[in-house]
């Protein structure tokens, strides 16, 4: 570890030694340049994630910055930005500790960040606030919040039957955007709510895909009917049998969530589940 000035009046601690990761290499050169540029009295520490952190990055891949912050920019656009530095892309990300401390207790938001703050590689930590929330990442536990997750899961089932009457009705009357657009959205809510309730802990977003399938099962109904309604087959390309995909899709997340459906929101689903029957879609 080295200490150096920060250029603000205080001190600060970072990696000494090149961050290496697979086939590239930050420097400390590097990581140095950064830190001078993006430095604040505001700042309370950075952390690179993503690809580098993860050591699996390429030659396209971006450098990921989180950036701890006690007060985020005023500017919307400069919370979170593109640069290229150094014949890099640098992706900076402004976020207050507290709030990255919250998505652990929020169940949608803790699958994304436990996984990510457990890969943090630390480069800048003032006060050791980054250390400790990266301790909570690595001591974080679900169990508290499936209950939460459970809720979330029922409540997009209920919310996705809007998309069902869209692409029934876009089926109907053969409208090829009105089925597609709905079905975009049934399929991004449906896969949400399997991650959630599973409590799927998303390493990377590239895999984001892969890691519900491999849960539900590759051979699975379920997710038979997801890469036909995603277009993901190869005779999936007319709109009329994705549509068809994602009624099939919402009756399997239905049946998968069935003993977590409260009794409020029973009329909504078998109603709706109802008229897939009947138009012949079962």
């Amino acid at each position: 570890m080295v200490i150096g000035n920060c250029g603000w009046g205080l001190m600060y601690v970072f990696t000494c030694e090149p961050v290496y990761f697979g086939i590239m290499t930050l420097s400390d050169s590097f990581i140095q340049s950064i830190l001078e540029k993006i430095d604040s009295p505001d700042v309370v520490g950075v952390g690179v994630v993503g690809s580098y952190a993860r050591g699996q990055e390429s030659k396209y891949s971006d450098v990921d910055l989180d950036i701890f912050v006690g007060r985020l920019p005023e500017s919307e656009y400069d919370r979170y930005t593109l640069r290229y530095w150094d014949g890099k892309l640098i992706s900076l990300k402004y976020t207050l500790l507290d709030d990255e401390r919250a998505a652990l207790t929020n169940p949608r938001r803790a699958i994304w960040a436990a996984p990510g703050l457990r890969g943090m590689k630390i480069v800048l930590d003032k006060d050791g606030s980054l250390s400790a929330l990266q301790k909570a990442a690595q001591e974080f536990d679900w169990s508290p919040l499936q209950p939460e997750a459970d809720e979330f899961a029922a409540e997009q089932v209920v919310g996705c039957a809007e998309e069902v009457h869209k692409i029934l009705n876009g089926l109907a009357r053969g409208h090829e955007s009105t089925v597609l657009y709905a079905t975009w959205g049934l399929v991004r809510n449906v896969l949400e709510a399997v991650a959630v309730q599973r409590s799927i802990m998303i390493v990377s977003e590239n895999r984001y895909f892969d890691l519900i399938q491999d849960s539900v099962g590759r051979d699975s109904k379920w997710t038979r009917a997801f890469r036909m309604a995603w277009g993901l087959d190869a005779n999936s390309s007319q709109y009329q049998t994705r549509g068809a995909a994602a009624l099939t899709l919402y009756r399997l997340t239905a049946a998968m969530f069935d003993g977590l459906i409260p009794e409020k929101h029973r009329e909504v689903v078998n109603t709706t589940l109802l008229l897939i029957k009947e138009a012949g879609y079962a």
